[in-house]
């Protein structure tokens, strides 16, 4: 008997996520190359409260069918996937550090590639990070004092900007509401004109 060892791409999309979840829909997830990354996502609320882009450290999974190249997933870790790739996932957090929150140091006015990777070197990721760095760090960097100095800028000017970026969004989400009411009585009027043309003809 010939047995079909083939494997099909299994569409996780549609499997819930339930605590009575068939495990046996996962048989051969061994066979699977699965690779867990992370990476920045740029998270709306915060960047909207806080007047600056603010970014969070997302765990990504990229689950790909060994030969196949049109196989593919690429998308944030969820809670299937923690228990579907528990040992595996497990490994990768013991080694992925720690998850960074705030605003790329890149956003900062004349802050190189060169430099971000050498303050990455001395865990400072962002921009918070680097407006609270001691100052003993300056010892290591050229130009470490300055960088402080426009981190500090850089956040102060953003805060003064997120009062305004709150209300810029409550003007645009007003303004829509407006412009709903007044195609709803744009089409109210057209059915009234029409309906008296009706009754005087």
């Amino acid at each position: 008997m010939q047995v079909n060892t083939a494997t099909t791409p299994t569409d996780w999309s549609a499997i819930p996520d339930a605590p009575g979840l068939d495990e046996s829909r996962f048989v051969g997830d061994e066979r699977l190359f699965v690779q867990f990354y992370r990476k920045p996502m740029l998270q709306p609320g915060l960047s909207r409260e806080s007047g600056r882009a603010v970014y969070k450290e997302t765990d990504f999974i990229r689950i790909m069918v060994p030969g196949d190249k049109l196989s593919m997933v690429d998308r944030p870790v969820d809670e299937i996937d923690k228990r579907r790739f528990a040992d595996r996932y497990a490994k990768w957090l013991a080694g992925a550090g720690n998850v960074v929150e705030g605003t790329p140091l890149a956003s900062l006015p004349k802050m190189t590639p060169a430099k971000v990777e050498e303050y990455k070197f001395f865990n400072i990721h962002t921009v918070e990070q680097l407006a609270e760095a001691p100052d003993n760090v300056g010892q290591k960097f050229l130009g470490f004092n300055e960088d402080k100095r426009s981190a500090k800028t850089f956040l102060e000017i953003a805060k003064g900007n997120a009062p305004i970026e709150k209300m810029n969004e409550e003007l645009k989400t007003r303004d829509a509401k407006i412009e709903e009411l007044q195609s709803q009585i744009d089409a109210l009027t057209k059915m009234m004109t029409k309906d008296k043309s009706s009754k005087a003809a």
